[in-house]
Protein backbone atom coordinates (compact mmCIF):
# COMPACT_ATOMS: atom_id res chain seq x y z
CA UNK A 1 0.00 0.00 0.00
CA UNK A 2 1.08 3.48 -1.19
CA UNK A 3 0.26 6.10 1.67
CA UNK A 4 0.83 9.98 0.20
CA UNK A 5 0.16 13.44 1.92
CA UNK A 6 -1.04 16.10 -0.75
CA UNK A 7 0.90 19.13 0.82
CA UNK A 8 1.07 22.73 0.35
CA UNK A 9 1.27 25.77 2.99
CA UNK A 10 -0.93 28.10 0.69
CA UNK A 11 -4.41 27.73 0.00
CA UNK A 12 -5.61 27.99 -4.30
CA UNK A 13 -2.85 25.94 -5.64
CA UNK A 14 -4.75 22.93 -6.22
CA UNK A 15 -4.48 20.81 -3.72
CA UNK A 16 -7.66 19.67 -3.37
CA UNK A 17 -7.94 19.52 -7.13
CA UNK A 18 -4.60 17.47 -7.34
CA UNK A 19 -6.43 15.03 -4.27
CA UNK A 20 -9.32 13.69 -6.06
CA UNK A 21 -8.27 14.14 -9.65
CA UNK A 22 -5.38 11.89 -8.61
CA UNK A 23 -7.79 9.50 -6.70
CA UNK A 24 -10.57 9.17 -8.87
CA UNK A 25 -7.93 8.49 -11.46
CA UNK A 26 -6.02 5.49 -10.05
CA UNK A 27 -9.51 4.40 -9.00
CA UNK A 28 -10.84 4.33 -12.78
CA UNK A 29 -7.26 2.22 -13.33
CA UNK A 30 -8.66 -0.38 -11.12
CA UNK A 31 -6.89 0.50 -8.12
CA UNK A 32 -8.48 0.37 -4.51
CA UNK A 33 -8.46 4.01 -3.37
CA UNK A 34 -8.92 6.05 0.16
CA UNK A 35 -8.70 9.89 0.37
CA UNK A 36 -8.33 10.93 3.88
CA UNK A 37 -9.63 14.57 4.05
CA UNK A 38 -7.78 16.40 7.37
CA UNK A 39 -8.85 20.03 6.17
CA UNK A 40 -11.50 22.00 7.82
CA UNK A 41 -13.35 22.91 4.74
CA UNK A 42 -14.41 19.53 3.46
CA UNK A 43 -13.95 20.07 0.48
CA UNK A 44 -13.36 16.53 -0.71
CA UNK A 45 -16.97 15.53 -0.43
CA UNK A 46 -18.24 18.27 -1.93
CA UNK A 47 -15.61 18.59 -5.18
CA UNK A 48 -17.17 14.60 -5.17
CA UNK A 49 -20.83 15.49 -4.88
CA UNK A 50 -21.59 13.81 -1.95
CA UNK A 51 -23.79 14.63 0.89
CA UNK A 52 -22.96 16.41 3.82
CA UNK A 53 -21.69 13.06 6.28
CA UNK A 54 -23.10 12.42 9.25
CA UNK A 55 -19.67 11.77 10.91
CA UNK A 56 -16.04 12.85 9.79
CA UNK A 57 -12.31 12.36 10.85
CA UNK A 58 -13.17 14.54 13.93
CA UNK A 59 -15.14 11.55 15.04
CA UNK A 60 -12.69 9.20 14.52
CA UNK A 61 -10.26 11.19 16.23
CA UNK A 62 -12.41 11.88 19.15
CA UNK A 63 -12.36 7.77 19.81
CA UNK A 64 -16.27 7.69 19.24
CA UNK A 65 -16.15 5.54 15.85
CA UNK A 66 -14.08 3.46 14.17
CA UNK A 67 -12.57 4.59 10.72
CA UNK A 68 -14.35 2.37 8.67
CA UNK A 69 -17.89 3.49 10.12
CA UNK A 70 -17.12 6.60 8.76
CA UNK A 71 -15.70 5.83 5.66
CA UNK A 72 -18.51 6.65 2.91
CA UNK A 73 -18.09 4.85 -0.60
CA UNK A 74 -17.96 7.83 -3.30
CA UNK A 75 -16.90 6.29 -6.56
CA UNK A 76 -15.96 2.46 -7.81
CA UNK A 77 -12.94 1.71 -6.00
CA UNK A 78 -12.91 4.96 -4.42
CA UNK A 79 -13.45 5.60 -0.53
CA UNK A 80 -13.22 8.72 1.60
CA UNK A 81 -13.11 9.78 5.15
CA UNK A 82 -14.54 13.51 4.82
CA UNK A 83 -12.79 16.36 6.94
CA UNK A 84 -15.07 19.74 8.16
CA UNK A 85 -15.28 22.29 10.85
CA UNK A 86 -15.18 19.88 13.50
CA UNK A 87 -11.66 19.33 13.10
CA UNK A 88 -11.19 22.30 15.11
CA UNK A 89 -12.35 21.32 17.95
CA UNK A 90 -10.73 17.58 17.32
CA UNK A 91 -7.21 19.27 17.01
CA UNK A 92 -7.32 20.72 20.21
CA UNK A 93 -7.97 17.77 21.91
CA UNK A 94 -4.97 16.20 19.98
CA UNK A 95 -2.77 18.83 21.82
CA UNK A 96 -3.30 16.88 24.94
CA UNK A 97 -2.74 13.58 24.02
CA UNK A 98 0.50 11.42 24.54
CA UNK A 99 2.50 10.87 21.49
CA UNK A 100 -0.11 13.25 19.59
CA UNK A 101 2.14 13.16 16.68
CA UNK A 102 1.67 9.87 15.86
CA UNK A 103 -2.13 9.36 16.36
CA UNK A 104 -2.62 8.83 12.94
CA UNK A 105 -0.28 5.87 12.96
CA UNK A 106 -2.73 4.30 16.61
CA UNK A 107 -6.14 4.96 14.51
CA UNK A 108 -5.82 4.19 10.58
CA UNK A 109 -3.62 0.92 11.64
CA UNK A 110 -5.95 -1.64 10.49
CA UNK A 111 -6.90 0.17 7.09
CA UNK A 112 -4.31 -1.75 5.06
CA UNK A 113 -6.99 -2.89 2.28
CA UNK A 114 -6.30 -0.26 -0.18
CA UNK A 115 -3.61 -0.20 -2.91
CA UNK A 116 -3.70 3.86 -2.46
CA UNK A 117 -4.35 5.90 0.64
CA UNK A 118 -4.02 10.07 0.03
CA UNK A 119 -4.59 12.28 2.45
CA UNK A 120 -5.70 16.14 1.77
CA UNK A 121 -3.65 18.58 4.28
CA UNK A 122 -4.73 21.65 5.34
CA UNK A 123 -2.68 24.50 3.85
CA UNK A 124 -1.53 25.06 7.57
CA UNK A 125 1.69 24.00 9.60
CA UNK A 126 -1.09 22.10 12.01
CA UNK A 127 -0.98 18.88 14.03
CA UNK A 128 -3.38 17.28 11.74
CA UNK A 129 -0.33 17.80 9.03
CA UNK A 130 2.31 17.27 11.09
CA UNK A 131 0.11 13.55 11.88
CA UNK A 132 -0.30 13.34 8.07
CA UNK A 133 3.31 13.51 7.22
CA UNK A 134 4.49 11.46 10.10
CA UNK A 135 1.98 8.71 9.04
CA UNK A 136 2.62 8.70 5.12
CA UNK A 137 5.49 7.29 3.49
CA UNK A 138 5.64 9.81 0.11
CA UNK A 139 4.44 13.68 -0.13
CA UNK A 140 3.20 15.39 -2.81
CA UNK A 141 3.59 18.84 -3.38
CA UNK A 142 1.67 20.97 -5.82
CA UNK A 143 2.88 24.77 -6.34
CA UNK A 144 0.76 26.82 -8.65
CA UNK A 145 3.00 29.13 -10.99
CA UNK A 146 3.55 32.33 -8.66
CA UNK A 147 6.45 32.89 -5.98
CA UNK A 148 4.98 32.87 -2.94
CA UNK A 149 3.84 29.00 -4.00
CA UNK A 150 7.11 28.46 -4.79
CA UNK A 151 8.17 30.01 -0.94
CA UNK A 152 5.69 28.01 0.27
CA UNK A 153 7.22 24.96 -0.97
CA UNK A 154 10.70 25.65 -0.05
CA UNK A 155 9.26 25.97 3.81
CA UNK A 156 8.09 23.18 3.53
CA UNK A 157 10.80 21.21 2.44
CA UNK A 158 12.51 22.28 5.29
CA UNK A 159 9.76 21.67 7.75
CA UNK A 160 9.80 18.14 6.54
CA UNK A 161 13.51 17.75 7.61
CA UNK A 162 12.62 19.64 11.04
CA UNK A 163 9.76 17.07 11.50
CA UNK A 164 12.05 13.63 10.96
CA UNK A 165 15.14 15.30 12.96
CA UNK A 166 12.18 15.37 16.28
CA UNK A 167 10.73 12.13 15.41
CA UNK A 168 13.48 10.07 14.21
CA UNK A 169 11.70 9.49 10.98
CA UNK A 170 9.53 10.68 7.97
CA UNK A 171 8.07 10.59 4.31
CA UNK A 172 10.15 11.22 1.18
CA UNK A 173 9.15 13.98 -0.90
CA UNK A 174 8.78 12.29 -3.89
CA UNK A 175 7.18 14.48 -6.54
CA UNK A 176 6.66 18.61 -6.80
CA UNK A 177 3.64 19.24 -9.29
CA UNK A 178 3.29 22.44 -11.31
CA UNK A 179 -0.64 23.36 -11.38
CA UNK A 180 -2.37 26.21 -12.61
CA UNK A 181 0.82 26.28 -15.87
CA UNK A 182 0.10 28.72 -18.28
CA UNK A 183 2.38 29.01 -21.49
CA UNK A 184 1.94 32.25 -22.31
CA UNK A 185 3.15 33.36 -19.36
CA UNK A 186 6.77 34.12 -18.16
CA UNK A 187 6.47 33.35 -14.19
CA UNK A 188 4.98 29.69 -15.75
CA UNK A 189 8.68 28.98 -17.27
CA UNK A 190 10.25 30.69 -14.49
CA UNK A 191 8.55 28.55 -11.77
CA UNK A 192 9.11 25.19 -13.17
CA UNK A 193 12.85 25.92 -13.58
CA UNK A 194 13.15 26.89 -9.91
CA UNK A 195 11.08 23.93 -8.81
CA UNK A 196 13.51 21.80 -10.80
CA UNK A 197 16.59 23.23 -8.60
CA UNK A 198 14.67 21.95 -5.30
CA UNK A 199 15.80 18.50 -5.69
CA UNK A 200 12.70 16.53 -5.11
CA UNK A 201 11.37 15.08 -9.03
CA UNK A 202 9.46 18.02 -10.78
CA UNK A 203 6.00 16.01 -12.62
CA UNK A 204 4.77 17.65 -16.17
CA UNK A 205 2.74 20.31 -15.28
CA UNK A 206 -0.98 20.50 -14.96
CA UNK A 207 -1.92 23.35 -17.31
CA UNK A 208 -4.59 26.02 -16.23
CA UNK A 209 -8.26 25.07 -16.95
CA UNK A 210 -11.49 26.28 -16.09
CA UNK A 211 -13.39 23.58 -16.50
CA UNK A 212 -10.54 22.07 -13.67
CA UNK A 213 -12.57 24.55 -11.26
CA UNK A 214 -16.31 24.39 -12.40
CA UNK A 215 -16.26 20.49 -12.05
CA UNK A 216 -16.49 20.74 -7.88
CA UNK A 217 -19.70 22.61 -8.39
CA UNK A 218 -21.45 19.81 -10.12
CA UNK A 219 -20.09 17.09 -8.01
CA UNK A 220 -17.85 15.68 -10.56
CA UNK A 221 -14.34 14.92 -11.09
CA UNK A 222 -12.56 15.96 -14.32
CA UNK A 223 -13.31 12.96 -15.59
CA UNK A 224 -16.76 13.01 -15.72
CA UNK A 225 -16.84 16.93 -15.98
CA UNK A 226 -14.88 17.01 -19.05
CA UNK A 227 -13.12 13.84 -20.06
CA UNK A 228 -11.36 15.15 -22.78
CA UNK A 229 -10.16 19.00 -21.40
CA UNK A 230 -6.95 19.52 -20.93
CA UNK A 231 -7.14 19.05 -16.72
CA UNK A 232 -8.29 15.65 -17.78
CA UNK A 233 -5.48 14.94 -19.79
CA UNK A 234 -2.81 16.24 -17.52
CA UNK A 235 -4.06 14.10 -14.58
CA UNK A 236 -4.27 11.19 -16.64
CA UNK A 237 -1.15 12.10 -17.44
CA UNK A 238 -0.19 12.52 -13.67
CA UNK A 239 -1.72 9.23 -13.08
CA UNK A 240 0.53 7.38 -15.17
CA UNK A 241 3.43 8.75 -14.01
CA UNK A 242 2.42 8.20 -10.22
CA UNK A 243 1.29 4.61 -10.86
CA UNK A 244 5.27 3.93 -12.85
CA UNK A 245 6.80 4.70 -9.43
CA UNK A 246 7.93 2.18 -7.07
CA UNK A 247 6.72 1.84 -3.50
CA UNK A 248 9.07 3.12 -0.68
CA UNK A 249 7.46 -0.19 1.66
CA UNK A 250 6.34 -3.64 0.94
CA UNK A 251 2.78 -3.35 2.32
Amino acid sequence: MRKIAIVGFKGGIGKTTTCVSLGAALALRGHKVLIIDTDTQGNVTIALGLDTPPKTLANILSRKVQPRDVIIPARPNLDVIPGGLALFKAQQRMVLEMAREEIFDELFADLTDYEYQLIDCAPSLSLLTINSVIYVDEVFIPVSMEMLAMAGARQFIDYLKEIARAVGRGAEIRLIIPTMYDSRRRISGEVVTLLKKLGPRVSNPIRIDTLLSEAPGYGQTIFEYAPRSRGAKDYARLTETVAGMSPLNSD
